[in-house]
């Protein structure tokens, strides 16, 4: 059976991507392909329970950012050898929701508690060389998008830091982008863009790739 295609959907708070995530894997079902529908922090039951740790609102003042880092590689472990490589050994379309992209993002330049040549040794041996076919990243302004977070109620631990933090994340992914990856694999889309509208050109994106 041919190896299966992993797709990250990646970028700040508000940016749309859970729902765009989410649209593709029914699209790819309704065309007849096997697509698998993840997220990280999550992924599985242990996953499930990192991520409620990591999210928890409580903890804000008390995590160690270490600490933090560090549940984020133990889930990126988890969750590739558990959830993604079997799904892409099994021909899947993986459909994941944030992966290294984010944790980059978010702990080397919000957090600024690591060093992109450190991230990269550690990111490296969770992931064991199962990387992304193809990145979507959904750029929006932290100021709009954690205005959209705040009407939905209750924030998470990372919805609650400061702007400044956010802007911090934004200028984290062009680094994770710009610095690393070759240009065939990811694209930034505006995350202002209706959801339709949105989801037509995410959809053209990859189908010119032949990625779905």
């Amino acid at each position: 059976m041919a190896q299966g295609k992993f797709i990250v959907f990646c970028g700040g708070e508000g940016n749309g991507k859970s729902t765009q995530a989410k649209l593709l894997a029914e699209f790819l079902k309704k065309e007849g392909k096997e697509a698998l529908l993840t997220k990280e922090p999550g992924g599985d039951p242990v996953g499930n329970d990192i991520r409620s740790i990591l999210l928890n609102p409580e903890h804000k003042e008390i995590f160690s950012y270490r600490a933090e880092l560090l549940l984020f590689i133990a889930n990126r472990a988890q969750h590739v050898e558990r959830v993604v490589k079997p799904a892409l050994e099994a021909g899947k379309i993986v459909v994941c929701d944030r992966f290294d992209s984010d944790t980059f993002a978010y702990q080397c330049g919000g957090r600024k508690v690591f060093e992109s040549a450190d991230f990269h040794l550690f990111n490296d041996f969770a992931t064991a060389g199962t990387k992304p076919d193809f990145y979507i990243w959904i750029d929006i302004d932290p100021k709009v998008g954690l205005a959209r977070k705040a009407k939905e109620g209750v924030l998470t631990r990372f919805e609650k830091e400061k702007l400044d933090f956010h802007e911090r994340v934004r200028v984290g992914f062009e680094a994770f982008f710009e610095s690393g990856l070759g240009e065939g694999s990811w694209q930034k889309f505006n995350g202002n863009l209706g959801v339709e509208e949105l989801h037509q050109q995410i959809k053209e994106t990859l189908k010119s790739k032949r990625l779905i």
